[in-house]
């Protein structure tokens, strides 16, 4: 009797799966389209691993990839690193522990840093990837050039980066923060 009622509970459940499937109700946990090629590396991914088409970016051959697989992150890493090897990359850095590992590799001008980190259920490698910046390049941010105030939760400027806000006071000029009695801080022209 027991036997009955699961085999008629395994049943209900496949019928269920289906059915959500023909309703247009994705899986929560799957990635949308997957490869098991990376566009940025030109390597395959370890057995069990796929990438995510809903999680990656890449433009002109630079980007971000997020792969995904039932592999251990050693696994991953050290399929990476043969693959890698194979096609010309030469790690450069590695810093790991047991749950994370980032590597940076190089081929000729590309650079790509690629992250392991070991989750709950699966694996996740991490790919960033593109040309190496020629010597002396500055820090591009994100926004162009400065974090806005909506970002920071700052009331004006732009975080400190970039050039000065409209609204802020002319350069050489003693400005003022917090309290008089306190101390407060000051600044003025050098």
């Amino acid at each position: 009797m027991p036997r009955l009622f699961v085999t008629l509970g395994l049943c209900a459940l496949f019928a269920l799966t289906g059915g959500c499937a023909s309703l247009g109700i994705d899986n929560p946990f799957g990635p949308g389209e997957n490869t098991r090629q990376s566009q940025l590396l030109g390597v395959s991914f370890p057995a069990g691993m796929a990438l995510s088409g809903d999680h990656s970016r890449v433009s002109g051959g630079e980007g971000v990839e997020v792969a995904f697989g039932q592999v251990t992150s050693a696994a991953a890493a050290q399929g990476l690193f043969n693959s890698l090897q194979a096609a010309g990359w030469q790690l450069r850095l590695q810093q790991s522990r047991a749950s994370k590992g980032v590597y940076v590799y190089e081929n000729g001008e590309r650079m790509a840093v690629v992250v392991v980190e070991s989750q709950a259920v699966q694996t996740v490698v991490t790919i960033c990837a593109g040309n190496r910046l020629p010597d002396g390049s500055m820090l591009s941010l994100p926004g162009g050039g400065g974090s806005s105030s909506s970002d920071t939760g700052d009331t004006g400027g732009d975080g400190g980066f970039g050039t000065p806000a409209a609204d802020a006071p002319p350069v050489g000029t003693s400005e003022s923060w917090g309290a008089p009695a306190s101390g407060g801080l000051q600044e003025r022209e050098l």
